[in-house]
């Protein structure tokens, strides 16, 4: 295969991910914490759009990778289809998005059981509160929204491993100038 052909193949596999749901669709984002060390937490991929090449998420305000981010935007996502044998590793920057009307049309297109994870006032990773699993009123969820952040990944480096290729396959791509320029390595 072509690395142009390889590279049609990424593209679909994260758009799959987002549309159909996939082995692609729940990922592991790392980023640097404050104190310099590195941290992996799952997150599940919302959208992907192909030109410019992006991958959206949906985090908590609060949560400590959105302070990670602000401080320090380079990322990396590494996405594994065990369907498939094949691998994705991913580099770029992430952005917390600020524009409200991008913020309210991904948090519209959230279901409702999505939402209700924004409700409570709770800051994700403190410790537990009595009344953590309480249920949630109509004041807390009127406020979900502000709980609410959307975070946009913009591409610049690939990584395909296909493990069930005969040999197997594996490509690396870096965008240079607004153009993907990729090549085969050894796996």
């Amino acid at each position: 295969m072509s690395s142009e052909e390889i590279l049609q193949r990424i593209w679909s596999a994260l758009d799959f991910a987002t549309t159909q749901g996939t082995g692609f669709t729940v990922g592991f984002l790392g980023t640097i914490s404050n104190e310099g060390g590195p941290r992996i937490r799952a997150v599940i991929m919302r959208r992907f759009d192909q030109s410019p090449e992006r991958i959206f998420f949906a985090t908590n305000a609060n949560a400590q990778k959105v302070i990670e981010i602000r401080d320090q935007p380079q990322v990396a996502l590494t996405l594994q289809d065990n369907d498939s044998a094949v691998q994705l590793r991913i580099e770029g920057t992430a952005n917390v998005v600020e524009d409200p009307a991008q913020r309210r049309n991904a948090w519209e297109s959230l279901a409702p059981h999505s939402r209700q994870l924004y409700a409570s006032p709770e800051v994700p990773g403190r410790p537990l509160t009595e009344n953590v699993y309480s249920l949630v009123d109509d004041s807390e969820m009127r406020s979900a929204f502000e709980r609410f952040a959307w975070i946009r990944m913009d591409l610049a480096w690939l990584d395909w491993l296909d493990l069930a290729a005969e040999p197997q396959h594996r490509w690396q791509f870096r965008l240079n100038e607004g153009s993907w320029r990729g090549q085969r390595v050894v796996p």
